[in-house]
């Protein structure tokens, strides 16, 4: 008990109860719908990189593996054709898979599953050290560590997606290695921030606005400091540090040649182009509204959340504001107008970086899918612009303690349906909607982006099946890959025969498509099927198990 009642303990017992819930959920989840390529991208590499060793016993393991992917999936691309994915994640696992020689499907994704979610805790704690710096509150540093991990959205995909949360944890621990570096500018601590510049750039080239935003930010100071030497000498040593971090762990790099180096982030811009579902109409992927993003978030982002960090951010924007209008036209320009603090001059740098985002994407507008997936490292500027505001609201009524007792009440009960739609919506919290859409409006939208359902859906159909059930697929995703969730000794249990219903004894679908189904009947459900079972959560459909008629 009296480890509890010390409040810098309350931390270690929120890692210890997540970890722990973690543990007894990891395998409650479905297989998402790149893991497969991102586990044949960490063997290619390195495979590519024993082969420079004399480890023949590894050289073995790692060729029947890569023969096993090439044969259980090969419909995958090839990944000399998309060298640019990063391997921070997936050679790593590759490589524990291969020393351990582990061979059963099951246990090698769970492994996967398992380090991306402690991966993603261990930011959600260095998140809770960087507000708790920003803003020397405990509970409100508590209170954002609970809210990082526990955004339904974000908490439905820290198991399988070790692409893009995997991309929102570097990302995370790089703000706070900005910090760091900010409050104490050492040589040390800029060193590792330049290292975390470089991860995060090699996971998603977004990333990459991570770095420019800092050099930016160093040129903003360079203006007016009198230490123009010294400031000097941080860029030199950061743009030296950020290249040679990113040379040795990026094989993109290593690869490139004086032609494709002047075409550096063309590859980064290709789409497969299918159509998209969005708002009850089908676009083209490059062809969908601007909205599409913000849409997306405001949709599936506790409405209290949106709400706090929409207000939080013209805040910060009016204060920024208000402090270059002080600005006198008649004095040289100084910098630290712009800041009156370290605190404020760290919420600067999160500010040029989130504007360099929306820029981004209101300009080049890249060919999107799958809701904002690809964007869920906004996430922390979500949370941080929420605790901005909740700071605003507790100090605003900080002498009025009614008042602050009923902002109090308020956020426990926020947060208690915070929890009951995690546990309502589990496994498949990734397909959560708060209460600004309705049961009807759901269905403009495509749900199980990530195609998570095929595992559920296997799972149910052998328990109801005694014989081999023959499976086909109505929707664009590739059901066989699920197996590698279910016990190989059942594999033979299961037949697939895609969309070549005539044989099959069940089609599942999960309503994701690549085409305009009003148009194109390639997924249509043949009469001689019926509903056999239908997955529903709070009106949110999942999937759906149609069943050949008994003649």
């Amino acid at each position: 008990m009296s480890f509890l009642l010390n409040k810098n303990n309350h931390i270690y017992f929120l890692l210890i109860i997540t970890s722990i819930i973690g543990l007894n959920i990891y395998q409650d989840f479905g297989i998402g719908i790149e893991e497969h390529f991102q586990r044949k991208s960490g063997f290619y590499w390195l495979n590519y990189i024993i082969n420079l060793t004399e480890l023949n016993n590894l050289k073995s393991i790692i060729a029947v593996k890569i023969a096993n992917i090439e044969n259980f999936t090969p419909r995958l691309f090839p990944i000399k054709d998309f060298p640019f994915y990063g391997i921070l994640f997936d050679l790593p696992t590759a490589l524990i898979e291969t020393i351990f020689n582990i061979n059963e499907p099951q246990n090698y994704f769970y492994l996967r599953h398992l380090i991306n979610f402690f991966i993603f805790l261990l930011s959600a704690y260095f998140f809770y050290k960087l507000i708790k710096i920003q803003f020397n509150n405990h509970y409100l540093a508590i209170f954002g560590f609970i809210i990082f991990i526990f955004t339904p959205r974000i908490f439905g995909n820290i198991f399988f997606d070790n692409k893009d949360l995997f991309f929102l944890s570097i990302f995370t621990i790089n703000m706070y290695l900005f910090v760091k570096y900010n409050n104490n500018r050492s040589i040390t601590n800029l060193l590792i921030f330049s290292l975390f510049c470089a991860l995060s750039t090699s996971s998603r080239i977004i990333g990459i606005l991570v770095p420019i935003s800092f050099i930016v930010f160093i040129l903003i100071e360079l203006i007016s400091n009198n230490n123009f030497k010294g400031l000097l000498k941080i860029l030199i040593y950061f743009l030296l540090s950020y290249f040679l971090f990113l040379f040795i762990h990026w094989p993109y790099l290593w690869s490139l040649n004086l032609s494709n180096f002047f075409n550096f982030f063309k590859p980064f811009f290709y789409a497969m182009n299918p159509t998209i579902f969005f708002s009850g109409e089908f676009y083209e992927s490059k062809y969908l509204p601007i909205s599409y993003l913000p849409v997306w978030i405001f949709i599936s982002t506790p409405i209290y959340i949106i709400i706090f960090s929409l207000l939080g951010f013209i805040f910060h924007i009016r204060r920024i504001f208000t402090r270059y209008t002080l600005i006198k036209m008649n004095t040289k320009f100084n910098s630290h107008d712009l800041w009156k603090s370290k605190k404020e001059k760290n919420d600067f740098y999160f500010f040029l970086i989130f504007i360099a985002i929306i820029f981004l994407y209101f300009t080049i507008f890249p060919a999107l899918m799958s809701g904002w997936r690809h964007f869920y490292f906004l996430n922390f500027f979500i949370i941080y612009y929420t605790i901005v505001f909740t700071h605003i609201l507790f100090l605003k009524f900080r002498k009025k303690d009614k008042t602050k007792n009923i902002l109090l009440a308020f956020l426990f009960i926020v947060n208690l349906i915070l929890f009951y739609d995690i546990s309502k919506y589990h496994p498949f919290q990734s397909s959560y909607f708060n209460n600004f859409i309705s049961k009807e409006t759901k269905y403009k939208f495509e749900i199980d982006t990530q195609s998570l359902s095929r595992v559920h859906a296997l799972r149910e159909i052998l328990k109801e099946n005694k014989k081999v059930a023959i499976v086909g697929t109505a929707s664009w995703t590739p059901l066989e890959d699920a197996r590698s969730l279910i016990p190989m000794k059942l594999w033979s249990s299961i037949q697939f025969v895609g969309t070549n219903y005539k044989n099959a004894d069940y089609i599942y679908t999960n309503y994701i498509y690549e085409i305009n189904t009003i148009y194109n009947k390639k997924y249509e459900i043949p009469e001689s099927f019926y509903l056999y079972k239908k997955f529903v959560i709070d009106d949110t459909r999942i999937y759906s198990i149609f069943k050949k008629k008994v003649e």
